[in-house]
């Protein structure tokens, strides 16, 4: 079947980190009507499921919308648009609330018959959780495949018995996976054993849908998933989620598969729901479009079920989300109690699997993009200018660090854009006194931070800056594991090495000279420091009076490759006052830079006229990317014509392509410059791969 507009309305239900006044609850409809944020109760994680699905699905339900204007909310958006693509968006700073089944939650009492079904069993509202990274939505790109293919494969290692898990019935389940082929969807099997380097060969001639059937694990301690594959006599193999990912992220962008499927078998290990849950967003958060995957038990019965209508639905109309929704009411007409087991996870705003968001790839308005970036970067003429929006897993978004001082108990901002970092520090600057804003950024970063560090990581005792625990956390003698299991690597290893992606390990394997941040966090030192480089960090002293040629010249050495320079241009941790963060430092930032232009040293501003700039992780309305363009590049004469690289643009229209263009030429001075259409972890991902390409040709 063709591919049609989609007859829903995007509905986005976002739950945030606790408060002291409970879990924010934020409901959108239709990208635009935003109803006012309001609070589920902190009883909402203590809630636990009972024997009654429809029973436990009004519970929750009851318990998430308690407050009467959330409830109100709901009703209205249902109201206005009663045909709607639920998108559920858990704050990854919340994990008890991710491990809630919220594939059991109802609509309204009005539903409560012998008919009701959870949303994510209607007809009329598609439900994912959703996970975003930030990719340019459009049209369709590519056509609906004519045949569908789908790469099985059943991992039965002989040894399972050890484990206590039961051995598969693989003749069972390949007939039943088997029958679902036909001229529109082609189901290949992958013979044992079932190895990491098999299965990657085989992925690597080019499949749609990658379909694993077996077990998985889940260690507590490391917060990693397993998948139970094979090695090359048929026993079992852990292979760590890490490793799925880094294989995953390794094959050519036009054979990765779209849509994985984790389904887990009946097991008498309760870990094993745990291992696919937790590996779900792994792989989302890498570039696949969509992964089904088993939060809890799943019956053999219940998950043939559901892979029945699941593939028979998606070959027809390519809504991924639709065809989940459509085999979970089947698992309820035929009364399987473990029917809201399965969970999809899925970054797609329109739910259609093949068109241009399921494309993890980037793309560069001037395809020579990565050939000149090579030669930049080997002559060491490529100036990194990093942004806010690198910072991943660790610490939060500056839109998420607006929000929860807007949102705090203790304060109040009576303005809409609670998203602007700048305007709400200016606010709280202004109603508070003095440098409130710079304190405060100090302690949610470190906050933020210790609280998304994995307990064994957490150091002990107070740190006055963001640094000190950084280098607490990483430099600290840990203890070896469990089973004689080797305590982590110390130095930025430990928090890089579950992500091949990580962007600071990725450019500190550039082995250039100088690197600038607009961030004041020590990440780029310390990922310097684990390639065995002897980094300095310095930052703009932007608010004293220009120092002499002779001071200068004694902090400023010349850098090199094995001893570069990190320069922090809005303010780093160790130094309160060069903190750029409200709307008035950036317009004190500015005019004081434009004034005395020596206050960013010589030989810095020599490098960059140098030097072709790589901005990474910026949007074009964040205050940072603005004023480091009036404040920095448009005051530097370039003396070559390189192409500088403004990498991901998010946010942006398709349409705006050319105007972008057009408004970053300006900015360079009409010098080249490439706008790489994406976003911060897909342009690392395609950098990492080229990483690898030009050190086997010699390169690096």
């Amino acid at each position: 079947m063709a591919q049609s507009e989609s007859p829903f309305c995007d509905l986005e239900l976002r739950l945030f980190q606790r408060t002291d006044l409970g879990y924010p609850v934020e409901i959108t409809l239709a990208g635009q009507q935003e109803f006012p944020r309001r609070y589920a109760p902190l009883e909402l994680a203590e809630w636990t499921p009972g024997t009654d699905l429809a029973a436990d699905g009004q519970r929750l339900r009851d318990l998430l919308l308690s407050d009467g204007d959330l409830r109100s909310a709901w009703a209205q958006a249902r109201g206005q648009a009663p045909r709607r693509r639920i998108r559920l968006r858990l704050d990854r700073a919340a994990p008890e609330l991710h491990a809630l089944p919220w594939e059991l939650l109802y609509e309204d009492p009005s539903q409560e018959d012998a008919a009701a079904r959870p949303l994510s069993a209607q007809a009329d509202t598609p439900f994912s959780r959703y996970l975003p990274i930030a990719l340019p939505w459009g049209g369709a790109a590519e056509e609906r495949p004519a045949c569908i293919r789908i790469l099985v494969t059943i991992s039965n290692p002989a040894d399972l018995g050890r484990y206590e898990l039961a051995a598969l019935d693989e003749a069972q389940e390949r007939e039943g996976l088997a029958a679902l082929g036909g001229p529109e969807l082609r189901v290949d099997f992958l013979a044992a054993p079932i190895t990491l380097e098999r299965l990657e060969a085989k992925l690597r001639e080019g499949y749609h849908i990658w379909h694993y059937l077996g077990h998985g694990a889940y260690n507590v301690r490391r917060r990693q998933a397993a998948l139970f594959l094979q090695d090359a006599q048929g026993q079992t193999r852990a292979t760590s989620d890490d490793e799925l990912a880094g294989m995953l992220v390794g094959l050519e962008a036009e054979v990765k598969p779209q849509l994985v499927f984790l389904a887990a078998c009946q097991s008498a290990k309760r870990d094993t729901g745990d291992a696919f849950r937790g590996l779900g967003p792994r792989l989302v958060s890498i570039g696949v479009p969509a992964v089904v995957a088993m939060q809890d038990f799943v019956s053999i019965e219940t998950a043939r079920k559901f892979s029945a209508t699941f593939y028979t639905r998606l070959r027809e109309h390519g809504q991924v989300d639709q065809a989940s929704n459509e085999a979970r009411s089947t698992l309820l007409t035929a009364g399987r109690p473990d029917a809201a087991v399965p969970v999809l996870f899925m970054r797609l705003k329109s739910g259609q699997l093949w068109s241009k968001e399921a494309d993890a790839r980037g793309t560069a308005l001037d395809p020579t993009l990565w050939d000149t970036l090579r030669s930049r970067v080997e002559e060491g003429t490529c100036v990194p200018i990093i942004g806010p929006r690198v910072h991943g897993r660790w610490l939060p978004q500056p839109g998420e660090i607006a929000r929860l001082w807007a949102g705090s108990k203790s304060r109040s901002y009576p303005f809409g854009d609670k998203e602007d970092l700048a305007h709400v520090a200016q606010y709280f600057d202004a109603t508070g006194g003095g440098d409130w804003s710079r304190d405060e950024l100090q302690r949610t970063l470190a906050g933020q931070f210790r609280a998304r560090l994995p307990e064994a990581l957490r150091p002990e005792g107070k740190f006055k800056t963001l640094t000190a625990l950084v280098q607490a956390a990483l430099h600290q003698e840990l203890p070896a594991g469990a089973a004689g299991e080797p305590a982590p690597p110390p130095g930025w290893a430990r928090l890089a090495a579950d992500d091949p992606n990580e962007p600071h390990r990725v450019l500190a394997r550039l082995n250039l000279p100088l690197y600038i941040t607009t961030n004041c966090d020590n990440f780029m030192v310390e990922a310097l420091r684990a390639e065995g480089k002897q980094p300095r960090r310095e930052f703009c002293r932007w608010q004293d009076e220009p120092q002499s040629q002779e001071e200068l010249a004694a902090l400023y050495e010349e850098p090199t490759p094995e001893a570069p320079l990190v320069y922090h241009l809005f303010g780093s941790d160790e130094d309160k006052k060069s903190l750029v963060v409200s709307e008035d430092h950036y317009l004190d930032f500015l005019t004081n830079v434009l004034s005395r232009q020596e206050r960013i040293p010589r030989l810095i501003r020599g490098m960059l006229a140098q030097s072709a700039l790589m901005f990474i992780g910026y949007n074009l309305r964040d205050w940072e990317f603005r004023v480091v363009l009036r404040g920095l590049v448009k005051t530097i004469t370039f003396k070559f014509d390189y192409m500088h690289v403004a990498a991901q643009l998010e946010d942006v229209d398709e349409a705006a392509q050319d105007a972008v263009h057009l408004f970053m030429q300006k900015y360079f001075l009409k010098t080249k410059a490439n706008v790489f259409w994406g976003s911060p972890a897909q342009f690392i991902a395609e950098l990492r791969g080229q990483q690898a390409q030009w050190e086997e040709e010699g390169g690096l």
